[in-house]
């Protein structure tokens, strides 16, 4: 039986490198013949994938759970190597060069896929992978290198795929994120009860202004960033307005305080398999909370805007996956913040869910002109205070050694004649080992063999 042909696809680059659209992939097909071989083709490709597979209870006594899949292909970039050729014993090598395209090739009919399926050309989602939630659920995106040798009379094939990695490149470059500010009149708070009856609530009426006796009427107001890139700052802010005194000229009033503060970003998974008539669709959802502080006792004044947090990031590492949405993936991930709030004796918590759109991270060579904020307020360490040295001198040796947990032998005394004292400056020399009798190891002599006569 003839040996098989050696193949091989080498990258030029690092094999750690992330590409990104535009980019150049650069290498070479490496072809061994060991004996003489009839190629019929050989092509290098550049795929790029989107698998999807679940699993579903079956009705089947044989088999207890029925298997679903889709492939998807999002780009197909193919080269011809060699048309085919009789090749003699020798090592063949030939190169070959592809550039990342912008969006992705192929198009759907929602009829043959459903009203859910992504069936336009969008931007390549990143490579990522994840179990779902359901037995034998996956989900993956994959761009990669295919060499397809093609031989003998019996077209014998034979492929190869070298993984490459793949991230998106950010549109707008920033390091500062935008602000969106939310007004939470659901949510708005009285938090002095009126207990007058009808008739007071009318004679009243006219001097409640003059003497200030309404109760304030709370109105939220948060302010957050809807896109946020990895270790980019997440300022979250937020501002309480008095509709009963708009003006703050009710100081007397008292001023509300803010008690508690929770951060939870959650992460939604969606994979699906394309098919009309049974879709089966697995949601995965993970939910992190990020800050939760209590007892914060910190004044919140009405009408002034409040910072909630000072550094607050985005830990960019495998699970930080930028959102996206492609044919049967989708990724995405919602922000909820609850703010607690004291106004004299009594408590309230606001609460609100926002969608979180991650943006992919900014590489640290397209970052130009781009200056990072180091004026972020950060809890600095106190600052160094010069003090006078101590007067306080180290124990000799011979004191550290005194202060044992057995008393002292004539033994032990009789070794520690000599003492010394740094701060008179006197010393007397000691001839013998001051360790105390007790500390010294006495041999077990029934451990070690006796020798033989």
């Amino acid at each position: 039986m003839a040996n098989a042909p050696i193949l091989r696809v080498i990258v030029d680059d690092d094999s750690t490198r992330v590409y990104r659209r535009g980019d150049t992939v650069t290498g070479r097909v490496m072809l061994g013949v060991e004996e003489e071989e009839e190629v019929k083709s050989l092509r290098i490709r550049l795929i790029g994938t989107c698998v999807t597979k679940t699993t579903r209870p079956s009705e089947a006594e044989l088999l207890p759970r029925r298997e679903y899949e889709e492939r998807i292909r999002l780009f197909t970039l193919d080269k011809e190597l060699s048309p085919g050729e009789i090749l003699n014993t020798n090592k063949y090598s030939w190169n070959f060069e592809f550039i990342f395209p912008d969006l992705t090739e192929p198009q759907f009919s929602r009829w043959s896929h459903g009203t859910k399926y992504f069936k336009n050309p969008h931007p390549l989602p990143p490579s990522f992978s994840v179990q779902t939630n359901v037995p034998g659920g996956n989900a993956s995106v994959s761009y990669y290198l295919q060499a397809k040798l093609v031989r003998g009379k019996a077209n014998i094939t034979k492929k190869v795929n070298h993984v490459l990695a793949y991230h998106p490149t950010p549109d707008n470059m920033t390091l500062e994120a935008r602000l969106s500010s939310r007004i939470l009149y659901a949510q708005a708070w009285k938090p002095v009860k009126d207990t007058r009856t009808t008739m007071n609530k009318v004679f009243t009426k006219v001097r409640r202004s003059s003497m200030g006796l309404a109760p304030p009427r709370i109105v939220p107001t948060l302010h957050y960033p809807e896109r946020v890139s990895p270790g980019q700052h997440i300022p979250l802010l937020i501002s309480l307005q008095n509709t009963r005194d708009p003006t703050g000229s009710g100081d007397d009033q008292g001023q509300c305080m803010l008690d508690s503060l929770s951060v939870t970003i959650s992460t939604y998974t969606t994979a699906m398999c394309g098919q009309h008539i049974s879709m089966p669709e697995d949601v995965c959802s993970k939910h992190v909370t990020c800050i939760e502080k209590n007892n914060m006792n910190s004044p919140l004044p009405f009408q002034q805007v409040t910072k909630l947090t000072t550094n607050f990031r985005l830990v960019d590492d495998a699970e930080c996956v930028p959102s996206f949405r492609t044919y049967t993936i989708t990724r995405r991930y919602n922000m909820t913040v609850v703010v607690g709030i004291k106004f004299q004796d009594q408590s309230y918590s606001i609460r609100s869910t926002s969608t979180l759109n991650i943006l992919p991270r900014v590489p640290r060579e397209l970052r130009g002109d781009l200056v990072e904020d180091d004026e972020l307020e950060i809890d600095p360490l106190p600052l160094y205070m010069p003090r006078e040295p101590s007067h306080e001198f180290a124990p000799d040796y011979e004191t550290l050694y005194s202060i044992s947990p057995t008393s002292s032998t004539s033994h032990s005394l009789a070794l520690t004649e000599g003492s010394s004292s740094v701060a008179s400056g006197d010393s007397t020399p000691v001839t013998m080992p001051t360790t105390p009798s007790s500390e010294f190891d006495q041999p077990i002599l029934s451990d070690f063999p006796h020798p033989s006569p």
